[in-house]
């Protein structure tokens, strides 16, 4: 995605600068090539023809050998060898899938299929003497795609060949160092399949090597998960504040800390990282049941890990650039260690990281983070002092008091604590996290603070605005709306009637047929999912429902 700093309204030379600093080099990981072959050596063939390409030969061998997709996968190599495997049995696989285009128009449509060779490995025998397949640590899968200019889409559009008619391929591998090396293991795969003349160099288009992916880790003991989630949460808050930034963020909180945090964003500029065209995602995952595992195992550790997957505007980048983009997914890696405190010896080995024992490498780490925080939190000090001294209502004191009291509330608890209506805490919650005070997580759905400094700090804000509140006062002034809500219940409100907190909300609640509505049961269903509608804001005829669902 292109950049252009210059629109931005808070610009990181303000308040950043960079220096020097020496870290332990993060591990290349998942990757992605892309190769074009200009290899049609009949371009007269129609479809059904030969027209001497890798996509072709690969059809033909598809034909030859399997023949029907209910036989896939199809073990096209059963001993596969290369030296840049790990030890172990292994062997090429064989499926295939619907291609996005193909031939013809409207019933006449025919779509191509594309062919997959994916690395597999052998595992041990069982009681009956037989192997099953499973997918490596060293992973590597390669499609094979045709592409003609008669083409199409199912639609009738065409199908664009940016770099002429030929066959396109795309390998995606892990634990790769350079594109040439992920280059190398492709070509490995397909002339292991299709025979050693299936790749003609010479073919290559060398403007179309290009990389759809990358992606650069560490893996870190777990006692500094906590450190770092909420490093990366105070990242998330400095790109959303300080540009109209597309950003992303997912984030799982329970009783134990965060287990999962993720950002996605094109402005990483604004904390200081060089600007790039592409955006850049960062993510602290665990393995799968890794609570399960020891300490002792690898797996029951973290990882930090930066990523970039592809541009939504212009060309990706070429094979020549891959130090730079493995620098910039570094770079932001090794920073935001450095910021959480991480130290060489808080790294964990596995079988693909050398953890503490990981060569150095140095890099340009953005400073000047400490007082955009500070800054950023005298904002949100701000924005605590105005909803808390609202003169009208102490209904946000009140919602504020909850969260910061129990670090995190439900909407459950916040309308037990506070007496207030959903649809009134709903509004006001909303707000404040408009504001960027408060998030709102999981299902059930938690309100808390976006971070501990931000917590510790309202919690001092509220108690200097009604340094007097007691929690029996804050109990009273719940039971007074609860009443208040009950008498308005069992009488409807007459002209020149004294007007509840709640009614005073702009979004009161109104029912009304679905079939009068614009939106469809598919759009409430997006809006429950991203917390803009809860459960008591639809509502189902439950006579008419399978007796299963009442």
């Amino acid at each position: 995605m292109s950049v252009d700093a210059a629109d931005d309204p808070v610009q990181f030379d303000d308040v950043t600068g960079s220096e020097s600093d020496t870290f332990p080099k993060p591990r290349a990981h998942g990757a992605a090539v892309m190769n074009h072959l200009a290899d049609v050596q009949e371009p007269n063939a129609g479809r059904s023809a030969d027209r001497g390409t890798l996509y072709d030969r690969s059809l033909s061998y598809w034909r030859e050998h399997v023949g029907d997709r209910d036989l896939e996968p199809h073990v096209a190599v059963e001993d596969f060898e290369a030296d840049w495997l790990p030890s172990g049995d292994y062997a090429l696989v064989l499926t295939s899938s619907r291609w996005k285009a193909g031939t013809g128009r409207g019933d006449d449509y025919r779509a191509y299929y594309e062919q997959h060779l994916k690395l597999r490995e052998w595992g041990s025998e069982d009681d009956n003497g037989e192997r099953d397949l499973r997918k490596p640590p060293l992973a590597l899968h390669v499609e094979i795609m045709p592409q003609f200019r008669e083409m199409v889409y199912k639609s009738g559009d065409p199908l664009e060949c940016p770099y002429g008619e030929g066959t396109r391929l795309l390998a995606w591998t892990t634990w790769a160092e350079d594109p040439f090396e992920m280059e190398r293991r492709m070509y490995d795969a397909l002339r292991a399949v299709y025979g050693a003349d299936a790749v003609d160099l010479d073919d290559r288009v060398d403007d179309a090597r290009r990389l759809p992916k990358a992606e650069a880790h560490i893996r870190f003991h777990i006692d500094k998960k906590n450190a770092l989630v909420e490093t990366l949460d105070q990242s998330k808050q400095l790109i959303d504040w300080g540009g109209e930034s597309e950003i992303e963020a997912h984030q799982r909180r329970q009783k134990e800390g965060w287990l999962e945090a993720l950002v996605e964003s094109d402005r990483w500029h604004l904390l200081g990282f060089d600007p790039k065209r592409y955006s850049t995602e960062m993510k602290i995952y665990q393995a799968n049941q890794w609570h399960k595992k020891p300490r002792s195992d690898p797996f029951h550790h973290p990882k930090l890990e930066a990523s970039y997957a592809g541009v939504d505007r212009g060309e990706l980048p070429h094979v020549s650039e891959w130090d730079e983009v493995l620098d910039h997914l570094r770079t932001v890696v090794a920073t935001h260690a450095r910021w959480a405190g991480i130290e060489r010896s808080d790294l964990i080995e596995d079988d693909f990281f050398d953890g503490p024992m990981s060569p150095p490498w140095d890099f340009e780490r953005p400073t000047g983070r400490r007082e955009m925080l500070r800054q950023r939190y005298e904002d949100l000090a701000t924005d605590i002092y105005r909803e808390a001294l609202k003169e009208s209502t102490t209904a946000v004191y009140d919602i504020l008091r909850v969260i910061a009291e129990h670090d995190g509330a439900t909407y459950d608890a916040l309308e037990e604590r506070t007496g207030l209506a959903r649809s009134t805490i709903r509004y006001h919650v909303r707000r404040l996290a408009e504001t960027g005070v408060v998030s709102r997580e999981g299902n059930p759905v938690m309100v808390f603070f976006v971070s501990r400094v931000v917590l510790e700090r309202a919690r001092e804000i509220l108690r200097e605005v009604y340094p007097d509140d007691t929690v029996e006062q804050q109990d009273e002034r719940a039971k007074e709306r609860r009443e208040r809500r009950e008498s308005d219940d069992r009488q409807p409100a007459t002209d020149g009637s004294e007007t509840s907190e709640s009614d005073s909300e702009p979004d009161s609640i109104g029912f009304e047929y679905l079939e009068r509505l614009s939106a469809s049961i598919h759009d409430l269903a997006y809006l429950r999912d991203r917390d803009q509608l809860d459960d008591r804001d639809v509502r189902v005829r439950a006579d008419e429902l399978p007796p299963p669902l009442r």
